[in-house]
């Protein structure tokens, strides 16, 4: 993952999502679907760099986590605003998906 996307876990994560506009990635780095929507990550985090942070939560590293968002399928993405979920996207999905999503909380 590139320097936009910040890897998290059970410790910070809270903090990571109180303020603002938050990106959750949900990934495990085994899977084959998690590892194909990781550039597309990267590309949304590039553009809205100004205007949200985008964070990567390993659900191995994290299942506290995972399991209060009740994670069952990979890759899920989280859109927080000021750490209440204004969106959930699962699968793998173009960019624009991710992009409408953040704009409607913006």
């Amino acid at each position: 993952m590139n320097d936009d996307i910040i890897k998290t876990d059970s410790y910070d994560f809270d903090y990571r999502i109180e303020k603002g506009v938050v990106m959750a990635f949900f990934y495990d780095e085994l899977d084959v679907h998690c590892r194909a929507l990781e550039p597309i990550m990267e590309e949304v985090a590039d553009i809205y760099y100004d205007f949200i942070r985008v964070i990567a939560v390993e659900v191995e590293q994290s299942p506290d986590v995972a399991s209060i968002f009740a994670i069952d399928t990979l890759p899920t993405v989280i859109i927080f605003k000021d750490g209440r979920i204004g969106a959930r996207i699962t699968g793998i999905n173009p960019p624009n998906v991710y992009e409408n999503a953040i704009e409607d909380l913006l």
